[in-house]
């Protein structure tokens, strides 16, 4: 299939004929052109590459888009912002081609969820499928992961484990079909997350980023951000309302407290706030120090996910 045909296909599902007064040259030039608007731009940058952030043993090519395209989004939100656009660039090999609709079919599903247009990209050939996406949003005041103080309480948006939990059952092809476990292999396959939880959570947040490499390492990098130490409290992931579910998805309660506090990505907001109440789950507080504690003893940041090369 040509590069032409293609980007005919992807095209017809994927471009908006919707008016935006800010996008001046949308999807099928050399580039896009954004007019200047009074709020602050952010951009973030996101790479996934088969065989290593997802595997089509067990993913649709749909469940991949909005895989991906999720992780973006939620990357948008962290900073406190709203994602307005996506740049999308795809190689993948002759084998892919006749699912490269469905891929673009995922990505629009998870772009209609959040309003976002898709207003360019490029594609190549290689052995594997590599997606790279560029999203675009725009913030009034950024919050970043360097605004934690010490008082501030810990949060997250809700319990975070689904994902790894569901990736350990896909990659043992575990029998276990409660409706936690189908639950959490569908929530590692494409997350389901609460865009609009995260946005009115904003105005409430010191600090904040995305769950995306599991609950202790993301906390660690608010804590050397800010200059500050964190303390999780294990009874209050342990308490949650989720964690039977979790529980029941992970097949121990040893194993679903690994997986909340070192599995990735969940796409989950963390954040600092001294509110009292935002919808958010309270599990811990910001503290004088450095670090991560579970209970008050440092926590060890090795098993959550990092490349290594």
């Amino acid at each position: 299939m040509r590069e032409d045909e293609v980007l005919i296909r992807v095209r017809s599902i994927l471009d908006d004929g919707r008016g935006d007064s800010a996008l001046i040259v949308g999807n099928g030039d050399d580039g896009a052109v954004l007019g200047p608007r009074s709020d602050l731009t952010v951009l973030a940058s996101d790479m996934a590459v088969e065989g290593v952030h997802f595997s089509f043993s067990w993913s649709s090519a749909e469940q991949v888009g909005r895989k991906v395209s999720a992780a973006n989004f939620a990357d948008i939100c962290a900073m406190g912002a709203w994602p307005e656009y996506l740049l999308v660039a795809l190689a993948f090999p002759a084998r892919f081609a006749d699912q490269v609709t469905k891929l673009a079919q995922g990505i629009k599903t998870e772009c209609q969820r959040v309003g976002v247009k898709v207003i360019g990209g490029d594609l190549n050939k290689a052995n594997e499928v590599v997606i790279s996406m560029t999203a675009i949003g725009r913030v009034k005041k950024p919050i970043r992961r360097s605004g934690a103080a010490i008082g501030d309480k810990l949060f997250i948006s809700s319990l975070p484990g689904f994902s790894a939990a569901g990736l350990s059952l896909l990659k043992r092809s575990s029998n276990n079909q409660s409706g936690a476990s189908l639950q959490a292999r569908l929530l590692h396959l494409a997350p389901d997350l609460d865009y609009e939880k995260y946005r009115k959570s904003y105005e409430f947040l010191s600090s904040a980023i995305d769950t995306s490499d599991g609950l202790v390492i993301d906390a660690s990098r608010i804590a050397k951000a800010s200059g500050i130490g964190i303390n999780i409290r294990v009874d209050a992931l342990l308490n949650c309302s989720e964690f039977k579910e979790l529980e029941s998805a992970s097949e121990s309660r040893e194993s679903a407290l690994e997986h909340a506090l070192y599995g990735g990505e969940d796409h989950l907001l963390l954040a600092t706030s001294s509110a009292k109440e935002f919808g958010f789950i309270e599990i811990g507080e910001v503290i004088k120090g450095d670090g991560v504690y579970l209970d008050g003893k440092r926590a060890d940041t090795s098993p959550g996910y990092q490349h290594i090369w």
